[in-house]
């Protein structure tokens, strides 16, 4: 057994918007950097956690388009299994890094779909520790 459990996860946002004023002839060298944040629900006597993972691109001129994707993953606690280690730390490294494959796959999917531009495949990297420097994390009781 584990200490944190993945239930489920469920899609609770698909938003995908090509952008009409990208000039693609002069943007050849096309960087996109998203942003990705978590929000952390512990409910059920700090024994349960709903985490929304949501990855947006706002659109501008150096992207050919702009998206949202958002899912909702389900997970418990077993605090015998944990060795010590907080329920909090556990959903902000492991609960988020569990979710991140998920994300990355329905954004490429998303993207891919326009039938316009090749599939985004978000980069892999350790999202828990980037989400954290950059404060993206946010929990509530």
């Amino acid at each position: 057994m584990a200490a944190i459990n993945f239930i489920n996860y469920v899609v609770d946002t698909m938003y995908y918007k090509t952008n009409p004023e990208f000039d693609i002839e002069n943007n050849k060298d096309i960087t996109i950097d998203e942003d990705v944040d978590a929000h952390i629900n512990i409910i059920d006597d700090e024994e349960t956690a709903i985490i929304t993972l949501r990855a947006k691109l706002d659109e501008n001129e150096n992207v050919p388009f702009s998206f949202e994707v958002s899912i909702v993953g389900y997970f418990e606690f077993d605090e015998k299994e944990s060795d010590g280690i907080d329920f909090r730390d556990l959903l902000k490294t492991n609960a988020v890094a569990i979710l991140f494959p998920y994300l990355r796959s329905i954004v490429s999917e998303l993207t891919g779909k326009s039938n316009r531009f090749p599939n985004y495949n978000m980069p892999v990297r350790n999202i828990a520790r980037e989400m954290s420097e950059k404060n993206n994390i946010k929990i509530t009781d």
